[in-house]
């Protein structure tokens, strides 16, 4: 019997790091601070149609920093909220967040005004970056939080009116925070949180994962000596900066002095000629941006010659997509990754082969490989007991990757991080939730959830959420949601079912809106007078599945 299987690694590019390099640095802050200052006149993000310097990122990011420190928010334990799209004012948010040592927390503003608002109050936040943009968002946002808070809003000219109204708050506009070179001596530490993202929750309200620096660069030291990214390199930012696989993007990124590409809103989801245009070197994105490219025929053979590296995660990638991109980028080496936010940003990888019949006899679903360096996987049967050889059963992860829980929620942590009696090291283990099996050609394939959870476009919803929302406004239990299913295997989006009873749909949907995230909210609505039960008279969900067939 064995629980842990074959642990081989994936291939490493090893980069001989020394201990002056950047990838030698304990925390977020250092790792920037000194990368920026070696590659200070070097291109460090492309966003908003010109390229920004290091030098001239760390400028605008300095002044933040520095009122945040001079606030007295300059600890591992303060938290400083981002509010912004993905553009300058985002990145200048998130650096300066860093560079002043606070936990950042990452708003979406096309998240509705409630979710961003229970976020806001959830994690209790100290200050918070507001770009232009956003400023009406941000008016309910501050005037409700229960103490003072620092609102920095670095590219707008002056402060909005209903400023005037808010007291106990202190405003700071684009002439109070002028470029300068940053004045950081203090880089923190490793245990210091890094960034705190909020994930669905079954309960109807999200859920908090606070990352720390050790977590972070725990990855970040891993997947740089597997990548060997350099100053030349040119990477894509696809993610919204709320899904974690964005601070890979950044992080990485800047880590090695590469350019961030951040193609504009219209060309995110169909971004061929965006990377032809910039002679990307390294792509990362979810599948469905690549299914959604090849569905508009925007994913032809030899389009992405540049590409050396591409990277897959957030959901379960189809063999043929795989296909298709490999014929699309034949200088690419291609690689699936897989991890939850609880475990930093990705944990196991598969690279995929080079050799045309070799990738053809991959299974239907790409698998997800074995673990990055200093992490361990593990299967256990529903008695949490190791899984015989060959079983299945459900993955457990363990190593410095793995988080300390949930934000303030000790009763989900307890029943997702565990200490197992068999693990002699005695590490705690993150339960996932996902059904996988260890294959000694392959690693780890994905063989689905345990329990209701599904994946849209890489971002997690908990099925339990919508319809907690949907009974809300229906009445008692007479709600559900299903998923549909594509021909490339990746779900499209979630189906909402309701009894006749219901308000009308409109009013449904609209609830929704109001409540969940955009990518959340269902798709239709469908009516069902005859409502399916079990037999143990629960909603019978393979019955409303097969309604959508």
């Amino acid at each position: 019997m064995t629980h842990l299987g074959p642990q081989r690694p994936a291939p490493q590019h090893t980069s001989g790091r020394d201990p002056d390099s950047a990838w030698s640095a304990e925390t977020l802050a250092a790792l920037m601070l000194r990368s920026a200052r070696r590659h200070a006149d070097r291109p460090a993000v492309w966003v908003d149609g010109s390229s920004v310097s290091y030098r001239e990122l760390l400028s605008l990011a300095a002044p933040i920093a520095d009122t945040l420190i001079g606030a007295g928010h300059a600890h591992g334990a303060a938290r400083c909220a981002v509010l912004a799209g993905r553009g300058l004012a985002a990145y200048t948010g998130i650096l300066g967040a860093v560079l002043a040592r606070c936990t950042y927390v990452p708003l979406n503003p096309a998240h509705p005004d409630e979710r961003v608002a229970n976020i806001v109050q959830e994690s209790e936040i100290d200050a918070i970056v507001v770009d232009e943009a956003c400023a009406d968002r941000a008016r309910d946002l501050v005037a409700n939080h229960p103490r003072g808070l620092l609102v920095l809003m670095p590219n707008a000219a002056s402060v909005p009116d209903w400023a005037a109204g808010q007291a106990r708050h202190r405003f700071l506009c684009q002439r109070d925070l002028q470029p300068r070179d940053p004045d950081v001596t203090d880089f923190g530490h490793r245990d210091d949180g890094a960034y705190l993202l909020y994930t669905s929750g079954s309960t109807g309200k999200p859920k908090g994962i606070q990352v720390r620096n050790r977590n972070v660069m725990a990855y970040l030291r891993s997947i740089a000596d597997r990548y060997a990214p350099g100053p030349h390199d040119r990477m894509s930012q696809l993610f919204d900066l709320t899904f974690d696989l964005s601070m890979h993007d950044m992080f990485l990124c800047w880590g090695a002095g590469a350019t961030l590409y951040c193609p504009p809103a219209r060309a995110k989801f169909a971004p061929r000629d965006f990377v032809r245009r910039h002679e990307l070197s390294i792509w990362f994105s979810v599948p469905s941006t690549a299914a959604m490219m090849m569905g508009l025929r925007m994913l032809r053979p030899g389009d992405f010659p540049t590409l050396r590296l591409s990277l897959f995660c957030g959901e379960a990638l189809p063999k043929q997509l795989a296909v298709a991109w490999a014929a699309a980028a034949p200088n690419s080496v291609i690689e699936n990754l897989y991890g939850p936010t609880e475990t930093t940003i990705a944990i196991t990888a598969f690279r995929l082969p080079d050799d045309a019949r070799l990738l053809d006899q991959l299974p239907d679903v790409t698998p997800i490989g074995w673990p990055l360096a200093d992490q361990a996987t593990a299967l256990i049967d529903p008695t949490g007991q190791p899984a015989q050889d060959g079983e299945a059963g459900e993955l457990c992860l363990a190593g410095s990757q793995v988080t300390d829980g949930y934000w303030q929620r000790p009763d989900l942590t307890a029943q997702r991080f565990e200490r197992f009696p068999w693990d002699v090291a005695g590490r705690v283990w993150y339960r996932t939730g996902d059904r996988a099996r260890m294959t000694r050609e392959h690693g780890l394939v994905f063989l689905g959830r345990l329990d209701r959870q599904v994946k849209i476009a890489g971002y997690r919803i908990e099925l339990d959420e919508v319809e907690a929302i949907l009974q809300s406004v229906a009445g008692g239990n007479s709600a559900a949601v299903a998923w549909p299913v594509s021909a490339d295997g990746l779900a499209r989006g979630i189906v909402g079912f309701v009894s006749d009873l219901a308000p009308p749909d409109e009013v449904v949907l609209d609830k929704c809106r109001q409540v969940l995230p955009p990518y959340a909210v269902p798709s239709a609505i469908h009516r069902v007078g005859d409502w399916p039960v079990n037999s143990n008279g629960k909603t019978d969900h393979a019955r409303l599945r097969r309604m959508l067939e």
